[in-house]
Order: structure tokens, then sequence, then C-alpha cells
């Protein structure tokens, strides 16, 4: 697997931990009792020769990020969104892009 940080903003300075956050944008800073947060992880599989075409459909989605991915069609997707209804929606439209055949959730969280 390779990660994929050129367009987005890291996590932290060390290397090893180089994970993007929402796209880069929007920080989470002024958090309050009240604010939402979903977070979820999925694998997910197209085939190789549509690799890239599947990125940008899944980079195009504003609560997706693709932290990292391999030649042989494996995505890591990180789904960030203020709400489940939102995360819900991302995840059902990433499944029904034309050439993902495999989209298995790997961790779950939600805090209300």
């Amino acid at each position: 697997m390779r990660q994929l940080t050129e367009n987005n903003r890291t996590t932290g300075p060390d290397p090893v931990i180089n994970a993007t956050v929402n796209n880069g944008l929007g920080t989470y800073d002024n958090m309050t009792d009240d604010t939402q947060l979903f977070i979820s992880s999925h694998i997910a599989q197209t085939p190789p020769e549509h690799l890239e075409e599947t990125l940008r459909a899944i980079m195009e989605h504003p609560h997706a990020d693709v932290p990292m991915v391999d030649d042989k069609g494996k995505l890591v997707v990180l789904i960030d969104a203020p709400t489940s209804k939102d995360a819900i929606k991302t995840i059902e439209s990433i499944q029904a892009l034309a050439n993902i055949y495999s989209f298995t959730p790997v961790y779950q969280h939600e805090e209300v």
C-alpha cells in the first residue's frame, strides 16, 4: 500500500503517522458538547485499470478521504462526517460507483 498525501494536510510531523483529516478541510478544535461526529474506515476494491478513475470519484465526496492505495486496486477510505446521515449518504454514494465491487467497513465511531 502507498500513502496518498500530496493534496492533503497531514495530522502531524511524524512521517510514520501520515493520515489526512477531512481532505484538509475544517477543524474540530472548537467542538462543543452538542457537536456530532461520525468516523468510519472502509476497504474498497476496484479493478486496477480503474484505480485512478475510482480514486478521483471517491475524493470528490466532501466527507471522504483516501490515505492509502495499492496497485492491485485496494483503497483505504476514511469517512469523517458531522452526522451519521452525512456519513451514510457518502458511504452509499461510494458503494454505488460503477467500478467499486467491494466496500467493506472496518471501523466505526460516532459521538453525539
